[in-house]
């Protein structure tokens, strides 16, 4: 036995052994076809390989953008980190009296980069940004010129990327960065 229902101004047949609509009368359901095959049965998926990270510019281990933070105490800021959140340590770097001034710090996939607030030899002078690798620094550059944004030269540093500091509308900072080649921070 089936009952009527009136939902939203239409009329719907339930059937009473669930309560699932009944099949309309008149109207038989479509056969269903077969998913059709690109490829021939047995052979294996193709996967899209991701471009060698060279190709966009990338360093070794690093993503196209993380957060790169201006913090006052790389050292303490990491143990926060590894203690509150439970993130791992990547590449440290430290100055000439053995004081962390770079820090990589690990969460999974992501990667945020501590820098020494107000550090001169950083990308951003020790000030925060989003850290972006393109594949050509000096083209993203002329872009964003050219959409607006505030931008700095680019520069070659010591660690082996090709950086540039450029701040969009809203007043924040991103470095536009291709890697170059692998150097030891000096």
């Amino acid at each position: 036995m089936s009952h009527e229902t009136h939902i939203a101004g239409s009329l719907f047949k339930m059937s009473a052994k669930r309560n699932t609509p009944a099949p309309r009368r008149g109207r038989q359901p479509l056969p269903r076809k077969p998913p059709s095959r690109s490829r021939p049965r047995g052979t294996p998926p193709t996967v899209a390989k991701p471009a060698h990270s060279a190709d966009r510019g990338l360093a070794p281990g690093m993503h196209p953008i993380s957060g790169y933070l201006a913090v006052a105490n790389v050292t303490a800021s990491m143990e926060f980190l590894e203690r509150a959140f439970g993130f791992s340590r990547g590449v440290v770097l430290a100055d000439v009296d053995g004081l962390l001034r770079y820090g990589e710090m690990r969460h999974g996939d992501a990667v945020v980069m501590l820098v020494r607030k107000g550090d001169a030899a950083t990308a951003t002078n020790g000030t925060a940004a989003l850290y972006t690798y393109v594949a050509d620094v000096d083209h993203a550059l002329a872009q964003a010129r050219q959409a607006g944004a505030g931008v700095d030269d680019a520069q070659d540093k010591p660690w082996g990327d090709r950086v540039a500091a450029v701040t969009d509308p809203d007043g924040y900072r991103w470095v536009l960065a291709t890697f170059k080649k692998l150097a030891p921070f000096s």
